[in-house]
């Protein structure tokens, strides 16, 4: 029987409310740093306070927190943020049209060269069950969740050089558009522009702290540390990089060892066909209908086209039915 992560805490840990299963988790997997701070830890530098603070008060553990934020090498980059609100300002005020031309010309065209293809049809063969028990189970095609786990990690070769608790908590702190502003570059003195800028940074940083909760909720599950999980710049995790929410809402344990490891194949595999049919995807939609689903997952038209075109490459290697 196949279960989602949420399923997991409960079987593993007991029920309780997700405050109480975040602290809980963290009490047992930091027990040694927690330990650290009582004999000598005197908190984080002041400019994680806010954070601290909106923890707190959610019902988190903030002295476990506060001594994760603590450890060398976490440190705020409100670069993070400035890169994202930047790229969505340029989105919204000078938006570009995607053609197939757009898609040949971009990085995606890498993933199309025959020896990729080559490679992600090999990847499907050796994970030949897991890709035929996903479609079965949630209606997706083999080559279309391939396509995604090439397009977002190479087929897990790279999970992201950042660590997603850093990242997240960066981002949820930024929040204050005054930490951001003074870095972004699209702004050309437009009070239109620095309007939405502002509104942009202020949710962001209400989506990354829902975010960073849900990473503390996702390593307590897993019995790991949130510093030992590598993530892309906005925080994604796994082989399918997924948003710890998405990880808690939509991961699958599929090879039923009582944890969901999305650095693992099976449950990689089948998280995202989960994640795509609770985003829509059915069988003989329209293709309109299979874009919605897949924009869910990656909010960009170019990123759309790209992981079509590489299922349709790598529909000749799919499972036997």
């Amino acid at each position: 029987m196949r279960t989602t992560v949420s399923d997991a805490p409960s079987r593993r840990h007991g029920a309780g409310t997700p405050a109480g299963r975040i602290a809980a988790g963290m009490l047992a997997a930091f027990l040694l740093l927690s330990v650290v701070a009582q004999v000598g830890h005197t908190g984080p530098e002041t400019v994680w306070e806010p954070l601290l603070a909106r923890l707190a008060a959610d019902g988190v553990d903030r002295a476990g927190v506060a001594v994760l934020l603590s450890t060398p090498g976490v440190a705020f980059d409100p670069s993070i943020m400035a890169k994202k609100v930047d790229s969505m300002v340029k989105n919204r005020f000078e938006p570009v049209t995607v053609t197939r031309r757009t898609l040949e010309k971009s990085g995606y065209r890498r993933f199309l060269d025959p020896w990729t293809i080559s490679k992600a049809g090999r990847y499907m063969a050796a994970n030949r069950a897991s890709f035929s028990a996903a479609e079965e189970a949630y209606g997706v095609p083999a080559e279309v969740v391939a396509a995604i786990l090439l397009v977002e990690t190479k087929l897990g070769s790279y999970l992201g050089d950042r660590e997603a608790f850093g990242v997240l908590a960066s981002m949820a702190l930024c929040r204050d558009f005054e930490l951001v502003r003074g870095r972004l570059k699209n702004l050309k003195n437009s009070p239109e522009r620095t309007a939405f800028a502002a509104q942009a940074a202020k949710d962001k940083g209400d989506w990354a702290y829902a975010e960073f909760k849900a990473l503390l909720a996702y390593a307590a599950a897993k019995q790991a540390s949130p510093l030992a999980i590598p993530g892309s710049i906005y925080g994604a995790i796994g082989i399918c990089q997924f948003m710890p929410t998405n990880a808690l809402k939509f991961g699958v344990d599929a090879d039923n060892d009582g944890i969901v490891d999305l650095f693992t194949e099976a449950d990689a595999i089948h998280s995202v066909a989960n994640y795509l049919r609770g985003h829509g995807w059915r069988q003989g939609q329209t293709e309109e209908e299979r874009k919605a689903a897949i924009y869910s997952y990656n909010h960009s038209n170019l990123y759309v086209m790209a992981v079509l075109a590489v299922a349709d490459k790598l529909a000749a290697y799919r499972p036997a039915s």
